[in-house]
């Protein structure tokens, strides 16, 4: 099974210009927690979440509005997946990354979409990998989850 066969392609995206009111509102507006942020060439350069925005401006004592993305995600590498890889490299990308989103990009390193944890569950059907068996099962997607939620 390929990541795009699983992936969410609708996704919201923003720039390290952006401010966090904007990130915000665009999270609120998706239902989601994570957004990637791009560059001018369409290639993601990090993840911004709800949490990160709660943290700058707990920290920062600052309006949202006047801290950029570029302030919060600074320094930080972004995990990425191509669409073409296997969903068993992707889960051991997120495993050991602890992350529960990966942005899925092309050949070219543009983005095609977002695997996430919620992906990976929803795709997931009973039994154990084998001859006549899921492709993913319920036991990679505990695997998987057990590893991102692990304390380090």
């Amino acid at each position: 099974m390929r990541v795009s066969e699983v992936m969410t392609t609708n996704v919201r995206s923003c720039t390290p210009q952006t401010d966090l009111e904007t990130v915000a509102m665009e999270m609120w507006n998706g239902d989601c927690g994570s957004i990637p942020v791009m560059n001018d060439s369409g290639m993601p350069i990090g993840m911004i979440t709800d949490r990160d925005i709660a943290m700058a401006g707990a920290l920062q004592h600052k309006a949202l509005r006047d801290i950029s993305t570029s302030e919060v995600i600074n320094g930080r590498d972004v995990q990425c997946c191509n669409s073409e890889d296997t969903i068993d490299s992707a889960l051991q990308a997120i495993a050991a990354g602890h992350v529960r989103r990966l942005p899925v990009i092309d050949g070219d390193g543009c983005l095609q979409g977002i695997l996430s944890v919620d992906d990976v569950v929803a795709c997931a059907e009973r039994g154990k990998r084998g001859k006549g068996k899921p492709e993913l099962s319920y036991d990679d997607a505990m695997t998987t989850l057990k590893a991102v939620c692990k304390h380090h």
